[in-house]
């Protein structure tokens, strides 16, 4: 039998050595040998590669890098439209709900009303912010909240005094998990952290002016205090805008837990977290103790708040009083939500260009700077342009930032979910602190027992956050 029959003959299990194959198939056996080599040394180079914290370091960076430019680019209209909706069914319900409890009870069930509910969200701020890292899903929180604090809107025309206050905890409850939608737009693009919540306090400012204008002329002043026709068609319509938010707010984009992690491994040098500090024994912080080392901030913002609230519950009352009319009122909200819009999303860049915690102590200067003016009330137009600048926004801007910076991931929910609670702990205490006063006092006389709590805030700001400083490289 030839050499030729033999290899036809052959049998052709991948283990046969025994044959020479083919010519036409045939390598040179050095050839094969090299190609071998060749290709055992570029898998062992791959292995090192992949398993080396070199490469890991890279491949995190790349995804990183690539995940924040899919987020600056990815379309966030028909979010920021729910948004605005959203917003506005804030604003409406300002002055709805003030106006009606001063018309059912006066001016200590404006405070009850404004100074209960407050002190729900503290508790649901913070409820709902431990959720959200249980669940590593923020959008889930904000979509249920919005849907059903839309929901309980609807009976509060039909209730007392105290039906009011208590639909109005409830819904409380459910607008504490609302606050984390900051949550999702601080996450977007951790480089830009300020920019993004500057388009979403655009929204904000937008809503808050065109609720306010639409409860002044959907409802006149002779209406409110019984569930008039009027009334009833304000109430559904904001809460028909909230159904429309919630289902606009599905198209955002949530960037997973896993994204957000790899930041701490690619954060450059003036990004570095008070999560990656230690005891003084080398031991790592627990999370408690992590979220203590902002312990100023939230002193801050209690005493801020405080002493604002004092005058922001009276607010519509006390413009309505001041214009002669709700027409007049609702303008003087419009113009305060339009110069927060528009000044939005330039302060959201100056956030990300200036050190956080300096930024935070020239806003709470503006805070007592605008309690002072209305202390004084000096002139009507004086008094409404110290409405005009958009503090609250820049405060939120400033201090969500500050803690999306400073606390990692797995701690950055109940971080956010800690600030909104301090700011509620402070408004309600000082809703009901001017809800008492006001019975024995003068709006102006109000209105200085809080430039008092807010000058506190702000000492505290100025001489206490520097423990959290990090410089900018």
């Amino acid at each position: 039998m030839g050499a030729s029959q033999a290899v036809q003959s052959a049998p052709r299990g991948r283990n046969y050595v025994g044959v020479r194959r083919p010519a036409w198939s045939s390598v040179h056996p050095r050839l094969e040998a090299q190609n071998q080599s060749q290709s055992e040394l570029s898998r062992l180079r791959s292995r090192r590669a992949i398993n080396s914290g070199r490469a890991d370091h890279t491949m995190v960076r790349g995804m990183v890098n690539e995940d924040a430019a899919v987020a600056s680019s990815q379309r966030l209209a028909l979010p920021l439209a729910g948004s605005l909706a959203y917003h506005i069914t804030i604003g409406l319900p300002f002055t709805l709900v003030l106006l009606q409890a001063g018309a059912l009870g006066g001016a200590r069930a404006v405070g009850l009303v404004v100074g209960l509910p407050m002190f729900m969200m503290v508790a649901s701020s913070s409820f709902w912010g431990s959720m959200a890292d249980r669940w590593r899903n923020r959008k889930r929180v904000v979509l249920l909240s919005v849907v059903l604090s839309s929901l309980l809107v609807l009976p509060m025309p039909f209730v007392g005094t105290w039906g009011l206050i208590g639909l109005r905890v409830v819904q409380s409850f459910f607008r504490g998990g609302i606050v984390h939608l900051h949550t999702l737009f601080a996450e977007l693009d951790a480089s830009a952290r300020g920019t993004q919540l500057g388009r979403l306090q655009m929204t904000a400012g937008f809503g808050w002016g065109l609720g306010g204008l639409l409860g002044g002329l959907l409802v006149p002043v002779e209406e409110y205090g019984s569930a008039s026709p009027s009334l009833m068609a304000a109430f559904f319509v904001n809460s028909a805008l909230g159904i429309f938010a919630a289902a606009a707010l599905m198209q955002l984009r949530e960037r997973s837990w896993v994204e957000q992690e790899q930041e701490l491994d690619t954060a450059p040098d003036d990004r570095i977290t008070l999560a990656e500090e230690i005891s003084d024994g080398g031991v790592p912080l627990p999370p408690l103790a992590v979220l203590w080392r902002l312990w100023p901030l939230w002193t801050a913002t209690a005493f801020l708040f405080a002493g604002y609230q004092t005058f922001l519950s009276f607010a519509p009352i006390f413009f309505t009083t001041l214009t002669g009319n709700t027409s007049k009122m609702g303008l003087v909200m419009l113009a305060s939500g339009l110069v927060h819009g528009v000044t939005a999303t330039w302060f959201g860049r100056l956030a990300d260009q200036h050190q956080r915690e300096t930024l935070l102590r020239l806003v709470c200067l503006g805070f007592v700077a605008c309690m002072v003016t209305y202390t004084l009330n000096p002139h009507p137009l004086i008094v409404i342009a110290a409405f005009l600048p958009p503090i609250w926004m820049a405060f939120d801007v400033s201090a969500t930032s500050l803690v999306a910076d400073r606390l990692p991931y797995h701690l950055r929910g109940r971080g956010v979910g800690i600030l909104n609670s301090c700011m509620f702990l402070g408004a309600g205490c000082g809703a009901l602190l001017g809800g008492a006063l006001r019975y024995s006092m003068s709006f102006e006389q109000v209105f200085g027992a809080g430039t008092l709590l807010a000058a506190v805030g702000f000492l505290i700001v100025t001489y206490a956050t520097r423990s959290t400083e990090i410089p900018r490289a």
